[in-house]
């Protein structure tokens, strides 16, 4: 019996041994044969970023990581690729799972402070890329990451030392030159910046940012003729066509000059009317990110039925730009009212002072706002505030809130159109689209408008719209024609003497040319 119970179990034994030896034999195969693609996805993925197949790229990283969630090499380039595409927040997860992984990679760090960088957190940006200094000091990468991130926060004059001080260890560094020449563009230099922009072209001839900041600083250093023609008609038969020619050259390292001469011929139902002009200003840098506007002029009216004048005109500003994706302007101006054939029949001038700011808080996001007051020569009173924001919803569209309210401190009933309140607010969108230097920008908006007229309650809201569409096409560095046009029935638009409402109609049609010498 216990030799029989013996031979049950070697027999029981060899067969799991045979079980356990298909299992193994069946792990290996699969091994073997399921292995080599996965494995193969890797090297497929690089070749394809290699040659700039980013979607192929991204699918095949992306499979690498479904089979292996801490893979480096495919969390890094999706990473990159996920900052390419603006998709910043998704990219710093991504690195921040990476820093997890391997907490002291130079190249990660160095390039998750670019990516904070671009997301406007320059501050984080910085102390990483002086993590990574304390352990490399002459690291290329890093010095110019941090001087780049310092210049876009606005501190221009140090970005510019830091620039310096790399290129005493890297004097043939393009992305050190191009840096400092870029720095010095902004801070109103382009003479001093062309000197760098061309050492760095000379070291990176094929480099496109190289090539695109010189003709940029060429640009910005030679003269340059502009010209635009637009027109303009509303429902009440308020009509002009007018003509602006201008020519502006540098005249010194941080002064450049314009000069300028247009024409406006406007009709109503009761005559027509022209005016000429001709004036110039200039614009010096001052240092920080602060440009200085100043300039004179006259202007020739010439109505149907009254006498012609000749008042001066003037403008004086002030622009700063304390961040890169920041500016602010302050500025006064005195020109003559003459938009419509009736205005050039009343003899008035405006005196102007306005503010405006611009600011990107982050990648595909603006807020803009201004306002302002204005003071006419009939003792008459305006002021205005304007205030819109927009964020990006897939690549090339923006929207947004739009608010704008004006009024006037006494009526004109018969002369111009003088409401106590004036207020619109709107939802907006702007679609623009760029291929091989042809332009394409549309906006629209959709919303409400109220009127109040002096001596009476506000009215009823009313629907207000606009369209507007510009094509574009440009060649060299600043060289631009374009055709551009809008509908609106916004009360805003006009000089009516009555109170707007949705019947009213709006409509321009405008030539813009410019071509540098």
């Amino acid at each position: 019996m216990a030799r029989a119970l013996e031979a049950r179990v070697r027999r029981h034994a060899r067969g799991v041994g045979v079980l356990v030896t298909r299992h193994l034999a069946l792990a290996v195969t699969l091994a073997f044969v399921v292995r080599p693609p996965l494995a193969a996805q890797l090297p497929a993925a690089d070749q394809a970023f290699q040659r700039g197949d980013y979607a192929a790229a991204r699918a095949s990283y992306e499979r690498v990581l479904a089979a292996d969630s801490s893979n480096e090499r495919a969390l890094y380039r999706l990473a990159i690729l996920d900052s390419w595409d603006g998709k910043l927040v998704r990219s710093l997860a991504r690195f921040a799972k990476l820093r997890r992984i391997d907490p002291h990679d130079p190249d990660i760090i160095v390039t998750q402070a670019q990516v904070l960088a671009w997301a406007g957190r320059t501050a984080a940006s910085e102390a990483l890329y002086d993590s990574v200094l304390l352990r490399f000091p002459d690291r290329a990468d890093a010095l110019a990451g941090r001087a780049r991130t310092i210049a876009w926060g606005g501190d221009l004059d140090r970005a510019e030392a830091l620039w310096r001080t790399a290129l005493e260890r890297h004097p043939d560094d393009p992305e050190l030159l191009v840096g400092l020449a870029q720095t010095l563009y902004w801070k109103g230099q382009p003479d001093l910046a062309e000197v760098y922009a061309t050492r760095a072209r000379a070291v990176a001839p094929e480099d496109r940012a190289v090539r695109d900041l010189a003709r940029a600083v060429r640009a910005a250093l030679r003269p340059e003729i502009a010209t635009n023609v637009d027109g303009a008609s509303d429902s009440d038969k308020n009509d002009f066509l007018a003509q602006e020619a201008t020519v502006t050259a540098s005249l010194g390292s941080d002064l450049r000059g314009r000069l300028r001469a247009g024409w406006r011929h406007a009709t109503d139902q009761a005559g027509d009317g022209s005016s000429y002009w001709a004036g110039g200003n200039v614009i010096a840098a001052l240092g920080h990110g602060a440009v200085l506007r100043a300039g004179l002029g006259v202007r020739r009216i010439q109505p149907d039925v009254v006498a012609a004048r000749t008042p001066f005109t003037a403008e004086l500003g002030l622009g700063l730009r304390p961040a890169r994706y920041a500016a602010v302007s302050v500025g006064y101006s005195r020109t003559p009212f003459d938009e419509t054939a009736g205005l050039m029949r009343q003899d008035l001038t405006i005196d102007a002072v306005d503010f405006s700011f611009d600011i990107s808080p982050g990648p595909g996001w603006s807020v803009s706002g201004g306002g302002g007051g204005a003071w006419f020569s009939d003792r008459n009173r305006r002021y205005s505030a304007v205030g819109a924001v927009l964020g990006r919803v897939v690549k090339g569209l923006q929207i947004g809130p739009f608010a704008r309210v004006m009024g006037y401190r006494e009526p004109r009933l018969g002369l111009y159109f003088t409401p106590v309140r004036f207020s619109v607010i709107e939802g907006r969108a702007v679609y623009q689209w760029q291929r091989n230097r042809w332009g394409l920008r549309a906006d629209g908006g959709l919303g409400s408008q109220q009127v109040q007229a002096f001596g009476s309650p506000p009215a009823p809201h009313q629907t207000e719209w606009h369209v507007g569409l510009s094509l574009s096409r440009d060649w060299g560095a600043n060289n631009e024609i374009a055709l551009v046009g809008s509908i609106t029935n916004s009360g805003a638009a006009t000089n009516a003497a009555h109170v707007t409402s949705e019947a009213f109609r709006y409509r321009t049609l405008g030539l813009r040319f410019r071509q540098g010498l």
